[in-house]
């Protein structure tokens, strides 16, 4: 019984973040990830600049950690819709590029896209 509880509990705690890490509120959310060695620390920093460098284009922006190493994600959302978001979509996949650590997924919410490929670090 208490094991049963303590998967109920965790699942509990584990679901908002999990949610929010792939809300569908997000116009670009951008998932920094690990293999096993952190994220894309220069990367995320990038993006961190860019959008506030942009208050035109963002209109508001979020970070939700989920992992262990930092992952997180980062929710954008942008003032002309879709317009704004492949604007912001094209210029954080340039940010970013092949990226230098952890994967990188950037992606809108009508179903763009783009990974970057580090490679497994050895």
């Amino acid at each position: 019984m208490k094991t049963l509880l303590a998967a109920a509990l965790a699942l509990t705690v584990l679901a908002p973040g999990a949610a929010s890490a792939t809300s569908p509120a997000c116009d670009v959310s951008v998932q920094f990830g690990s293999y096993a060695t952190g994220i894309d620390g220069r990367a995320f920093d990038r993006v961190q600049r860019y959008v506030a460098r942009h208050p035109r284009l963002i209109r508001t922006s979020s970070v939700t950690s989920w992992g262990r190493e930092g992952e997180r994600t980062v929710c954008l959302t942008t003032f002309n819709g879709r317009r704004g978001a492949n604007i912001a979509f094209r210029d954080i996949k340039g940010l970013v590029g092949n990226g230098q650590r952890g994967p990188v997924e950037v992606r809108t919410l009508d179903g763009s896209v783009w990974r970057s490929n580090p490679g497994i670090p050895r």
